[in-house]
């Protein structure tokens, strides 16, 4: 007779369907889901249009909510612009972008010095995969259905500015950063000695 399964440490129904309340702050890891689009192919081409976007996936990872995972799409290119000439898709993709990485590297939004501005590089989209921050959770819902109970996503993410920030975050982040893994087939160059970012150990460029 094969062993019983023992589903006693699964989360109950509850915890596991139920929405994150919106505004609630939660430390995550982030994983770029690649699409095989752009450069590298990390980004996702849209089905309907020629917007593009990262297709990320947080899990929680610690807290009330540990191990929820909260699927978000990062605008990277949208599929117009406006009467200005501006990509508003773009836009407030790479502004969270830059609020990823001030959250995961502990860089204060108005710090304008050579380190600080130094922390906002990254040599690749991949760089954000495996990167740790503090979130700000949000509810979408599908505007053409009002009976949609919506989904989680990552409204924003919390920096050192926020008095909560080190609570969630559990301590100042270490200054170290994933080594951009391209997507198989992407043909990206493969990580070298003495590149500014080291494939294991060692300082980032950003925190030399």
């Amino acid at each position: 007779m094969a062993d019983n399964m023992d589903f006693n440490g699964a989360d109950s129904q509850d915890a596991a369907f139920d929405l994150i309340p919106a505004n609630t702050l939660v430390k995550v890891g982030l994983t770029i889901r690649p699409g095989g689009a752009g450069p590298e192919g990390w980004l996702t081409q849209s089905r309907s249009s020629a917007a593009l976007y990262l297709n990320t996936e947080a899990v929680v990872l610690d807290g009330q909510y540990a191990r929820r995972r909260i699927y978000t799409r990062i605008g990277f290119k949208g599929k117009s612009v406006n009467e200005r000439g501006e990509d508003t898709y773009a836009n407030r993709g790479r502004a969270l972008i830059r609020g990823i990485l001030e959250s995961a590297r502990g860089i204060k939004a108005s710090d304008q010095s050579e380190a600080a501005r130094a922390a906002r590089m990254i040599r690749s989209l991949g760089d954000l995969s495996g990167i740790d921050f503090v979130a700000k959770i949000g509810v979408e819902k599908d505007r053409d259905n009002p009976e949609d109970a919506g989904r989680n996503v990552i409204k924003a993410a919390i920096c050192p500015d926020n008095g909560q920030y080190l609570t969630v975050m559990g301590s100042a982040p270490m200054q170290t950063t994933a080594a951009s893994v391209p997507p198989a087939n992407s043909g990206a160059v493969a990580e070298q000695p003495g590149s500014p970012v080291p494939a294991s150990g060692g300082a980032p460029f950003w925190a030399r």
